[in-house]
């Protein structure tokens, strides 16, 4: 993306506010397309209020969907969409002719598709807990265990299941490190059905690594709790899941 990012950045010219074209009608094949870039992911990719992978989620671009490049800052491309004004990690986006090739992949020759603002619910979820500093090897782990336990929930879900194991480790019941708690005899079932050994080899969703990352980074919508289990119970339910 460096290389591409500065020829995209080279023909947009001076930084600026720019039209949007996700507000007119327009057909892919006549949009110029030296100043937009597309998400490169498998579900959608974040924008955030600014260049940190810890800052405020403003939005989220759909896999294949368009935005309009006006800047890069230490590995984030800062991009607008509609009302949407924000930062997405330059390694999540290609560009121009890639761009389109990617955008008519997914959506065809139709109107852009632009970003899509949070719903109430799928806002940044509160910081309860400090940052901490983690090795590849543990965001990898992370991302795979919150695909294998809530890979078809939403972001509040995702995040719940990776800070059970947040609360656990810093538990006096649980084991003290990331590795131990996901592997620990009788808890998480896809550690020992083979499950979690699959997605690691392949890789975790793009989605699945933003979750891990903001939970590492202090996210938390469950509080203390300390298990879930599927469906609905005594406790906090979000989506399929119960936390309790």
């Amino acid at each position: 993306m460096k290389e591409r990012t500065k020829k995209l950045l080279a023909c947009a010219g001076t930084v600026g506010v720019m039209t949007i074209m996700t507000t007119i009608p327009a057909m892919a094949a006549t949009i110029d397309w030296n100043d937009k870039a597309a998400a490169d992911v498998n579900t959608y990719a974040n924008i955030r209020k600014s260049a940190d992978i810890n800052s405020e989620r403003v939005g989220m671009l759909p896999a294949g969907a368009v935005v309009s490049v006006v800047g890069e800052e230490n590995g984030w491309i800062q991009v607008e969409s509609g009302e949407i004004s924000g930062y997405i990690r330059e390694d999540l986006l290609v560009s121009g002719e890639e761009a389109q090739q990617l955008f008519e992949s997914v959506y065809g020759d139709s109107e852009l598709v632009g970003a899509e603002p949070l719903a109430a619910a799928e806002t940044a979820a509160p910081v309860s807990q400090q940052a901490v500093s983690v090795s590849d090897a543990d965001l990898d782990l992370m991302a795979a265990i919150i695909e294998c336990e809530a890979g078809g929930e939403s972001y509040e879900g995702k995040i719940g299941v990776g800070a059970v194991i947040m609360n656990r480790i810093r538990s006096s019941q649980f084991p003290n490190t990331l590795s131990e708690v996901i592997y620990q005899s009788g808890q998480f079932t896809p550690a020992s059905t083979g499950k979690l050994a699959s997605v690691l080899s392949r890789g975790a969703r793009q989605d699945c690594y933003d979750a891990a990352r903001d939970v590492f980074a202090g996210a938390n919508t469950i509080g203390d709790r300390l298990f879930f289990h599927a469906g609905s119970g005594n406790g906090l339910t979000i989506g399929n899941q119960t936390f309790y």
